[in-house]
């Protein structure tokens, strides 16, 4: 019987190939979508999962009030972890604190090459199962002594035995390597980490932070083995930081690792979701385009059931019962949807590498998991089932002696039903196409969002070191003389990333304790200049007026906050000196562009300068020029890897995800569309060839070509005029609750509703125009001469 079905099934899909073609390409590309979501999705849910206590670290996070609003950060004082590891070490066990993960020189003999790394104390390694391949790759606790990975291994070194060798960190420290640990994978917080040093080798370069509570500089971690513990651990610790840091109000958040990369979004204290609903979204955008290519399948399935009536009468007059037509039926869809997820499986091994490029993530069919095969049975199955459950019991009702007599065409429940399911697939479409447009609206208005310096032809040296930095003033005069920069300066941080947060800071009207915590800065006195800063009041930092080594210039965040007026109105303290405010400059973008600003001052003396920003000759060849500033850097410092990155290149990565969102859903937008075009089409060229008679006798009796192509087309006008109210207040609603995550955001107007639907009236008409267009001019003598 089964291979019975198999035949007639396969007949009945090559009797109309352009049905069957239709139908299984428009299921193909809902597959397509709902396949490359799916291993989206899935590598998105196994960040950190390898780990073997990944249901037990916790990062502790810290909330301080600024301007009435709480911010939630990641970055805590060493004091913390010190506490956590002798006062609470049972309920908190394996404590670890690490320093920002930065690139660096490492040198081996002839070899040199920039790594990223950090400086860990407590038990990094053991908390974060660093997988030993040589030697101890425990955290590294005695100076000068280093872990790195298996790959920075290989290209270091040439022996397999490195134990007990040397490697030479930016031009001078010499590190002795003590373990080799496995490479940490792609889906992980720390991947890309390829040396971890000896915290202590940290504390010698800068005496006195061990003890001060208002440097949160650091990452603190641990493991707790009860959850239950949480909710009092996290306010005994709020009791303790409280009484060090009164300013802020400082609250402290256990954040676990099951929530680090998809829930690490906090919005006024609280967590508000993150990457997660990005997840969600590609998860009901596959749901629905898979509902698309299903509403497809079942409307060309009814309406070419009126072409098959004759079909199942005679199957019925000969004795073919009922439940047997229904499985004929549904052999058929399942045979045409497993034909479509072949087809799909194709599309999206063509397609996973340019996703790649957007979602920089690394995703592949998994052929050889016996998993993929099982699933990929049970949803062709599943799907099979459900899109062809409609047409099979629609097409198996059919009285035989009426179909015999041709006379099934008088059924209106079909055509009810095809009308609501082709309002679905509008409201569906236009549903995305709302969404899609509000996305990059979204991204484009931040995108132009002022930054506050100039990021063209601005590049950051980030093989910088000592040699280069005390040499800085020769090597600026030489690179300005020979006109290959415009300027140069030094700074603590690049101006795009701010990096340091610090407390202790006090002023007029704010005499607490222990001070409120601001975003720190050192820069020179070319550092505006370089960046062209834009001064609301006041003036530069200058080397005439020795005065300016204790000034501050503040970023408007950072007036605001400390409600100056006037420059002369308050001064800036911390630690006893006392900091006259030099100028207020527009605030500056060193953060996430979707975040607020930080309170942020800027001083001539505070943190070592290490970072060396140049502003390029915009009149000069690049190549050549960065070629020429490299040559210039090597005079100095031979062994320098001139590593360099472009400002406004860097700030661009801050738009990854959003640009990803993008990318996807215009993509799975614009599948969508076809995919409702495609079954569209199909629908009107059947149904209109069911009413080439009535057009021919309307033409004989005197109808214009116009006025039959308004009959044919005004039902799909409305058709689509009800999608769009269905879609556009769900969509309102949905996009204004995800808008509000952002600071910095568009409002939701009228005009995009009126574009979209305008839109989704024309894609509609130019649809349906084709076929009806062809029927209104055919000639009624051959239409009717069979009547």
């Amino acid at each position: 019987m089964i291979r019975l079905f198999l035949k007639t099934a396969l007949r009945n899909l090559k009797r109309s190939p352009l049905n069957t073609t239709i139908n299984i390409l428009g299921l193909a590309l809902g597959f397509t979508v709902a396949l490359i979501s799916t291993l989206w999705v899935l590598k998105q849910f196994s960040f950190d999962k390898h780990y073997s206590n990944y249901q037990h670290i916790y990062q502790v996070m810290m909330t301080g009030t600024f301007n009435d609003e709480k911010s939630t950060d990641r970055s805590t004082p060493i004091p913390l972890v010190k506490t956590i590891a002798s006062d609470f070490k049972n309920e908190m066990q394996d404590a670890a604190l690490i320093t920002n993960m930065e690139s660096n020189n490492l040198k081996v003999g002839d070899k040199k090459l920039n790594a990223p790394g950090f400086y860990a104390m407590g038990k990094f390694a053991e908390l974060f199962s660093l997988e030993s391949v040589q030697g101890n790759s425990t955290t590294p606790s005695n100076p000068s002594t280093i872990i790195i990975s298996e790959s920075l291994a290989k290209r270091l070194f040439d022996k397999v035995d490195i134990i007990g060798k040397t490697l030479q960190l930016n031009g001078k420290e010499q590190y002795t390597v003590q373990g080799v640990y496995k490479d940490i994978p792609e889906n992980n917080t720390f991947y890309g980490l390829d040396y971890v040093l000896p915290f202590v080798d940290y504390l010698a370069k800068d005496q006195g932070i061990e003890e001060s509570w208002s440097s949160c500089y650091f990452s603190t971690f641990a493991k707790i083995d009860n959850d239950a513990f949480v909710p009092a651990l996290e306010n005994k610790l709020t009791n303790i930081i409280n009484k060090k840091l009164t300013d802020i109000k400082p609250e402290i958040l256990l954040h676990p690792m099951s929530k680090w990369h998809l829930y690490d979004s906090f919005k006024n204290g609280k967590n508000v979701g993150g990457q997660i609903q990005y997840v969600w979204m590609f998860v009901w955008i596959s749901v629905f385009i898979i509902l698309l290519a299903s509403i497809n399948f079942i409307n060309l399935s009814t309406a070419r059931s009126l072409k098959r009536g004759k079909e199942i009468g005679v199957l019925k007059s000969v004795g073919v019962n009922r439940r047997q037509l229904i499985a004929g039926f549904l052999v058929e869809s399942i045979l045409a949807v497993a034909c479509a997820f072949l087809l799909a499986v194709l599309f999206a091994t063509l397609l996973l590498p340019w996703v790649k490029t957007i979602t920089h993530t690394t995703l592949h069919i998994p052929f050889t998991d016996i998993r993929f095969y099982g699933y990929s049975l049970i949803g062709i199955g599943v799907i099979g089932l459900l899109a062809g459950m409609y047409p099979a019991l629609f097409l198996s009702a059919f009285n035989p002696i009426l179909a015999l007599k041709g006379k099934i065409n008088s059924r209106k429940g079909g055509s009810r039903s095809r009308k609501a399911m082709v309002i679905v697939q509008f409201a569906i479409s236009i549903f995305l196409m709302i969404s899609t447009y509000l996305v990059i609206q979204q991204l484009h208005f931040t995108k132009d969002r002022p930054i506050g310096y100039k990021s063209s032809n601005l590049i950051n040296i980030t093989s910088s070191n000592s040699t280069i930095v005390k040499n800085f003033d020769v090597l600026r005069k030489e690179l300005i003389g020979q006109r290959l920069v415009a300027d140069a300066a030094l700074s603590s941080n690049f101006v795009n990333h701010l990096s340091l947060t610090g407390g202790g800071f006090n002023w007029q009207g704010n005499d607490s304790k222990d001070g409120a915590i601001m975003g720190i800065f050192t820069v020179d006195e070319n550092f505006a200049n370089t960046v062209q800063w834009n001064f609301i009041k006041g003036r530069n930092f200058s080397k005439d007026f020795k005065t300016d080594s204790t000034a501050v210039i503040l970023n408007e965040a950072a007036a605001k906050f400390m409600g100056v007026t006037d420059l002369n109105s308050k001064q800036l303290s911390r630690a006893g000196i006392n900091y006259h405010i030099l100028g207020i400059i527009q605030n500056t973008l060193s953060e996430s562009p979707f975040k607020s600003i930080t309170p942020t001052a800027y001083f001539l003396k505070f943190l070592p300068k290490n970072k060396i920003t140049l502003q390029l000759d915009e009149n000069q060849d690049l190549k050549q020029n960065l070629k020429a500033i490299s040559t210039a850097f090597n005079r100095i410092d031979p062994d320098l890897i001139f590593d360099y990155t472009f400002t406004d290149q860097e700030y661009a990565k801050e738009f990854q995800q959003m640009e990803m969102i993008k990318s996807l859903t215009s993509l799975f937008t614009g599948l969508a569309i076809l995919i409702s075009c495609l079954g569209l089409y199909a629908l009107v060229s059947f149904l209109t060839e069911q009413r080439e008679k009535e057009i021919g006798i309307r033409k004989v009796l005197g109808a214009s070509e116009l006025g039959l192509w308004r009959l044919l087309s005004t039902e799909y006008i409305w058709l689509t005029g009800i999608g769009f109210l269905l879609a556009a207040p769900l969509a309102y609603l949905l996009m204004e609750s995800w808008l509000e995550d952002y600071v910095y955001r568009i409002s939701i107007t009228w005009t995009v509703f009126a574009i979209t639907g305008l839109t989704a009236l024309i894609i509609t008409l130019l649809t349906v125009s084709y076929q009806a267009i062809k029927a209104t001019l055919a000639n009624p003598v051959k239409t009717l001469r069979s009547e």
